[in-house]
């Protein structure tokens, strides 16, 4: 009777065991699986936040573009009113660039945003240096040649420091996500 006893305890205790030992697996299991979905989704929503983010930047490089287009083909009042039908979408692009920028600031990593950061503060400087200039042709459908030097060169500038910013975030973006850059691919 005492071996049969011993028996079903070491049987209940064997049981017990194996059944701990299956709800601790079973529950590393599924704890890993929910960390995979929570970082893949994590990255799915960095990926379409970053890629709007880049989409706004790219709308204010192309308008910027056709003011630069602007300057070289035309001068005098005909560049005045080139210039502000050109600028007419760039208000409401820098609005957008920033509401993406704020989503980029909640889930980025502190190198996507400082890259992030710079590309907006200086394509808003180069913008705001356009602005100056409708503001001068405004005031005045002449414009020196220095004072429109000046300006085609701090919006130049700008816009130059603005995508070498883009570079910066494209960059980090990769190193964040595991993209390989464009030569690291096999």
């Amino acid at each position: 009777m005492l071996v049969a006893t011993m028996a079903v305890v070491g049987t209940l205790i064997g049981s017990v065991s194996a059944g701990a030992f299956t709800l601790l697996n079973t529950s590393n299991q599924v704890e890993a699986t929910v960390n995979q979905s929570s970082n893949e989704f994590l990255r799915t929503q960095r990926q379409q936040i970053y890629s709007e983010f880049l989409t706004a930047a790219n709308e204010v490089c192309t308008t910027a573009s056709s003011v630069s287009v602007a300057f070289d083909h035309f001068d005098g009042p005909v560049l005045s009113g080139v210039t502000l039908e050109i600028l007419g979408p760039l208000p409401r692009q820098n609005i957008v660039l920033g509401s993406k920028f704020a989503a980029v600031e909640l889930i980025g990593s502190e190198a996507v945003v400082e890259s992030a950061r710079r590309m907006v503060v200086e394509y808003l400087a180069g913008a705001e240096t356009i602005g100056w200039l409708s503001t001068d042709f405004a005031a005045d459908d002449v414009v020196s040649a220095d004072a429109l030097s000046t300006r085609q060169q701090q919006f130049a500038d700008h816009f130059q420091s603005g995508k070498g910013a883009q570079e910066d975030f494209l960059a980090a973006v990769r190193g964040e996500l595991g993209i390989p850059g464009h030569g690291d691919r096999p």
